[in-house]
């Protein structure tokens, strides 16, 4: 297992289907915590610490000493393959969601269904400069500086602040040397997604969640499902970009309903 990314598993039984979630470039598996106690007594759960984060911070680097997207996603692969997961049902915020989109594209037969909340389905170029900015200053500047700056950015009201603070808190985990390497993957990042916005999702059960104050991510989600009209949207109101957080019992019941329906229709449930 060493080189397997730290998770946290909650299993039922065999006959349970699994739901994975995925957290966002500078969380871990306490993004999701208020999902916990709406789903672990109906699905197996599996949550892992993304590569240099959380308790996923001292796995042996690739050969090259670089990270790549298929590198980073992959580690959600060989998670699954330990435990034997054939497929599952995925959940991912911010970030996660990209890995999501380009791990869906490259392995359709893992997914049964995704529910995305603050998807990342194309980087605005504005957002794009202010974390390459970051990544030049990255010798220079302490790295929980810029994770603050873009906290504030993408979360900027009074009624983010529990999102915000506890994207803050996590970062803080992260050591520097993970923080170069997940900005130097940036520009790999923007060309996958503006290559896979133009492209459906192979599944045809997909739903975004939105928070009608996501002003970096919520108008590429909605241009989005206007160009693929398989994927579904709803949006929130009074709500930012985490909406599984700021709006977490709202997100339960959007994300349970949507699934358990999947299961419904192959006659799980």
């Amino acid at each position: 297992m060493d080189n397997l990314l730290h998770h946290k598993l909650y299993f039922i039984s065999e006959e349970k289907e699994w739901v994975i979630f995925i957290h966002g470039i500078g969380g871990n598996s306490r993004t999701f915590c208020l999902q916990l106690r709406a789903f672990k007594n109906k699905f197996n759960i599996l949550i892992p610490d993304l590569r240099g984060h959380g308790c996923s911070n001292d796995l042996p680097r690739p050969e090259s000493g670089k990270y790549s997207l298929d590198f980073v996603s992959n580690d959600i692969i060989r998670l699954m393959d330990y435990h034997q997961i054939e497929k599952a049902h995925f959940i991912g915020c911010s970030f996660g969601a990209s890995l999501i989109r380009i791990l869906e594209f490259e392995n359709p037969q893992r997914f049964k269904s995704i529910v995305l909340t603050g998807a990342v389905l194309k980087i605005k170029t504005s957002f794009y400069l202010l974390l390459k900015l970051g990544r030049y200053l990255s010798p220079y500047i302490n790295n929980h500086f810029l994770y603050t700056l873009v906290a504030y950015f993408i979360m900027p009201y009074r009624n983010h602040r529990n999102s915000r603070q506890m994207f803050i808190k996590t970062s803080k985990d992260i050591p520097r040397r993970e923080y170069a390497l997940w900005l130097a993957i940036l520009e790999e990042v923007k060309r996958r997604m503006d290559r896979l916005f133009r492209e459906p999702f192979v599944s045809n059960s997909v739903l975004l969640v939105s928070g009608n104050e996501d002003h970096a991510f919520l108008s590429d989600c909605q241009r989005y499902c206007a160009l693929h009209e398989s994927v579904k949207i709803v949006v929130l109101q009074n709500c930012g970009h985490v909406s599984n957080i700021e709006r977490y019992e709202k997100f339960n019941t959007l994300a349970l309903d949507f699934i358990q329906k999947e299961e419904e229709r192959n006659g799980k449930f």
